[in-house]
């Protein structure tokens, strides 16, 4: 964390931001057809927008200050933006969204600052996507099409075709994308007033190279979109067609606590993973435990579990050991669940398929943010699979808060994972060895709504003994500072600054980032000297992104000790970041920025 600056003939303005526990600041209600100016803060700006079904618009920030992004939150929002955009207008920093509302109803349009807080300008307009043709598709009938500069965009600028398909409700279809000249990714999903709400895709399907292999069950009567576009910006011919897919095998009646032996084979029917798999029904309860393993020594096991909807609920590659399967099921709603035994791809092979009820985990611990917890893990802990053990934990989080979790052990490889805590387990983060020495885990969580959380203590294997769990509030997030060219930065590298996860330095390591100005061809020397900590600096700009890192240094003064010297390329606004070589390295530092001759 940057904590003061001494320069001969220069100042560093030091940027602090108000607390993240501050109500969000709104900017009161704008319509369609008005443009206002305001000021962003650190959780930005919201501006109330009343929209009715159908009515599309398009908002424009603009700013010569900062680099704008605009986020756009529905009436019921639960904390996730219906869209968003950075640079989209395509001139610069400033950003254009576009949208059609589906629903009427009051909507928030957020103005936000990427970096550092500032002036804008924000329009609202009347917009509508633009008409395009939509080709019919008829079950089993392949059509040929192309994707060239004429074919339309979607609100990200991605060329696409569309195709229409009349589906009954339950109805299930096979869709191949298939070019010589692209990498096809193909979707299905509804188009409402012109806006496409994708439902599945597929990009490379199974034994499809870079072709698509999307298989799709109907979930009610009715017209549906598919499109095929590019991976990238490929163009050229490409062949779809839609046909009734493989029915899924009835499910084969199992009962818990016995082991049945199963084989793959060519005629065995495709799952809904898309692979070959054998499918068996699981009569389960909720909240009962119920540990699942799928063994084979013929190929790689995997096993996926699908409720009545045939929503992915639970699924596992290697947590078995070896390369078999094996997770621990915690059903939060009883009734009829289906087990898929299979491998990662169309494989063929015997395997041994078990399922026993194992003793339901404990009640999470509560944890508080600021707490350090002593713990052991043991055989008598919650399953996490037939080996791997877990303790959990639950807290509360404010959205944007931005936290730390440490789990520290000398006795088994530590890993962390982090889950809404509504519903089933489903980790939304994790980390394995993040504090970037022997096999501790540190994850950096910014939480993304207000809620209540889960946390898991795991080994990654077997292990099996104590531990130290922390779990602290980073605080407001840095703001790059800046700097004058001939001046002498002293900070330090802190846990409450921010990590690397860009760039040749993706460590995860502290860095503090300065910015400053520089003239095309402008020689400058940067020496950054770190007692504590291998140092490393890097100089580049930011984009809408992250960042373009144009060259970088480690030990170019000394063992430990950076000196870059770079060459400004262009007139502009440049980042110098000061990080370390190792990813939880904390400490002191000079920077001294000089002209060169």
């Amino acid at each position: 964390m940057r904590h003061s600056l001494l320069a001969a003939a220069s100042v560093l303005a030091i940027l602090t931001a108000p607390s993240l526990a501050l109500a969000q600041e709104q900017g009161g209600e704008i319509r369609v057809g008005q443009r206002v100016s305001g000021e962003t803060t650190e959780q930005g700006r919201d501006y109330l927008l009343t929209l009715g079904a159908g009515e599309g618009f398009e908002a424009i920030m603009r700013s010569d200050d900062i680099d704008s992004v605009l986020e756009l939150y529905g009436p019921d929002s639960d904390g996730e933006a219906l869209a968003r955009d950075d640079d989209g207008l395509n001139d610069g920093l400033n950003s254009r969204l576009r949208f059609v509302a589906p629903a009427a109803g009051q909507y928030r349009l957020r103005a936000l600052a990427l970096v550092e807080e500032g002036p804008f300008e924000l329009s609202v307009q009347r917009w509508r996507p633009a008409a395009f043709r939509s080709t019919n598709l008829t079950l089993g009938r392949s059509v040929s099409s192309a994707l060239n500069n004429r074919s339309p965009e979607d609100a990200d600028g991605q060329r696409f075709q569309q195709f229409r398909i009349d589906l009954a409700a339950g109805q299930r279809i096979s869709i191949r994308a298939e070019s010589d000249d692209f990498d096809t990714v193909a979707s299905i999903g509804n188009e409402n007033f012109g806006m496409f709400e994708e439902l599945a895709r597929n990009d490379d399907g199974p034994d499809m190279g870079l072709n698509s292999l999307l298989n799709f069950s109907a979930p009610k009567a009715g017209t549906y979109a598919i499109r095929v576009a590019s991976v990238s910006e490929g163009a050229g011919r490409f062949t779809l067609v839609a046909q009734e897919a493989e029915p899924l095998a009835e499910p084969i009646a199992f009962v818990i606590g016995e082991s049945v032996e199963g084989r793959l084979n060519d005629k065995t029917p495709v799952g809904l993973g898309d692979v070959r798999a054998d499918r068996y029904a699981l009569q389960a309860e909720a909240g009962k435990a119920y540990e699942i393993s799928v063994v084979s020594n013929d190929f790689d096991s995997y096993l996926a579990v699908y409720d009545a909807e045939g929503q992915e609920v639970a699924s596992d590659d290697d947590s078995g050991g070896e390369l078999n399967a094996s997770t621990v099921f915690v059903p939060s709603v009883s009734g009829t669940y289906v087990v898929e035994a299979r491998g990662l791809s169309n494989i063929e092979g015997a395997y041994t398929l078990s399922i026993e009820e194992v003793a339901a985990p404990p009640a999470p611990v509560e944890l508080n943010i600021g707490q350090e917890v002593e713990g052991e893990l043991t055989d008598d802990d919650a399953r996490l699979s037939g080996s791997q053990r877990y303790d959990a934990y639950r807290f509360t989080g404010t959205e944007g808060q931005r936290l730390q979790i440490t789990l520290i052990s000398s006795e088994f490889d530590a890993v962390l994972e982090v889950s809404k805590a509504d519903g089933s387990f489903s980790a939304i983060a994790t980390d394995d060895d993040g504090m970037g020495q022997g096999t501790d885990s540190r994850l950096m969580f910014d939480v993304p709504a207000d809620g209540d959380y889960i946390v898991r203590a795991q080994s990654f294997g077997e292990g099996r003994g104590s531990y130290e769990l922390r779990l602290t509030d980073r605080g407001p997030e840095p703001k790059p500072g800046s700097l004058l060219i001939g001046s002498t930065v002293r900070g330090s590298l802190s846990e409450n600054d921010n990590t690397t996860t860009d760039g040749p330095m993706s460590s995860g390591g502290y860095y503090d980032d300065y910015v400053f100005n520089a003239r095309k061809d402008e020689k400058l020397r940067f020496i950054l000297v770190a007692p504590k900590f291998d140092a490393v600096v890097m100089v580049g700009q930011a984009t809408g992104s992250g960042h373009n890192w144009m060259k970088q240094d480690d030990d170019g003064l000394s063992d430990t000790h950076s000196r870059l010297i770079w060459t400004a390329p262009r007139d502009g606004e440049y980042v110098v970041r000061v990080t370390s070589f190792g990813a939880n390295s904390t400490g002191d530092y000079s920077l001294i920025v000089e002209r060169q001759p």
